[in-house]
């Protein structure tokens, strides 16, 4: 009976990873209507790698979470790739559409900052998913389906599992509105294939290609989208009004941008034989 519920587990251990990490992260919105736990994704993870692999397993995603040497080129991309980006959606948006140019108040007022806030973002942000989504979902997801399906299916996954921050008045879903959910899912989704991309071409480094692109993609965005800084942050407690026209415009960008990677990988996005092969 342990053994058939065992295969019946690792058969479908990615479907009990989302089911935990819904139950995880949602629990403060379905019980009490507000609040969302940014940490169900990578303690989902965490289980099911235990359940499905064991010690093996847990040591495998302990030295691709410490897996840092992975030369300059990829710490560049991983860190600046996302940035770049989003500037050339700001100079078509102001060129040729007639957009607003962002005050960029966070880069121009408290530069000296960015490193203290890169860091601490990193603790509310990527730590809290990346155990899961990377951590266990990709490796799981690449080995049965590819790199390109695979990125697709977390993809869609992350995207709804922000789902109650848009019933959360003081946050950026909010803003955006479930009526552009359909866009936020295209941008996870080419965030998700850009990320598969650096995992795999830095030899399935969770730190560089999971937890530092994720967080750098967090940065660029609130430093290049919106008009925020550490300091009204704050004192006013409240975002500033997000331009939803230059969002858009940043997901098609996006979509542009991982069709590139992907042609230039065979639609592989980096992932060999050899390390599909290894994906446990």
């Amino acid at each position: 009976m342990r053994h058939s519920i065992y295969a019946l587990l690792k058969r479908h251990a990615f479907i009990v990873f989302v089911v935990l990490a819904v139950l995880i992260s949602w629990f403060p919105w379905y019980t009490t209507g507000t609040g969302f736990f940014v940490f169900g994704p990578s303690i989902a993870g965490v289980i099911v790698i235990a359940i499905t692999s064991g010690k093996e397993g847990l040591c495998d995603m302990q030295q691709r979470a410490l897996r840092w040497h992975v030369g300059f080129r990829w710490w560049a991309v991983a860190l600046l790739f996302t940035g770049l980006i989003l500037s050339f959606s700001i100079a078509i948006n102001t060129i040729f559409l007639g957009g607003d140019i962002p005050s960029f108040a966070f880069l121009r007022q408290e530069w000296y900052l960015i490193p203290v806030v890169f860091l601490i973002t990193i603790i509310g942000g990527p730590l809290g998913e990346e155990f899961g989504w990377r951590g266990f979902a990709l490796p799981n997801l690449q080995r049965k389906w590819g790199a390109m399906v695979a990125s697709i299916i977390i993809g869609i996954v992350w995207a709804l599992w922000h789902l109650p921050l848009f019933f959360q008045p003081d946050s950026i879903h909010a803003q955006i509105g479930l009526n552009l959910l359909p866009v936020y899912v295209v941008g996870e989704i080419v965030l998700a294939i850009t990320i598969t991309w650096v995992y795999n071409k830095t030899g399935s480094s969770l730190l560089v290609g999971g937890i530092i692109l994720h967080n750098a993609d967090n940065f660029w965005s609130t430093a290049l989208l919106t008009n925020d800084t550490i300091t009204t942050a704050v004192q006013n407690g409240e975002l500033s009004q997000l331009d939803l026209q230059l969002y858009i415009l940043s997901a098609v960008t996006g979509v542009l941008s991982v069709i590139i990677i992907a042609i230039a990988t065979k639609w592989q996005l980096g992932l060999s034989e050899e390390g599909k092969a290894k994906e446990t």
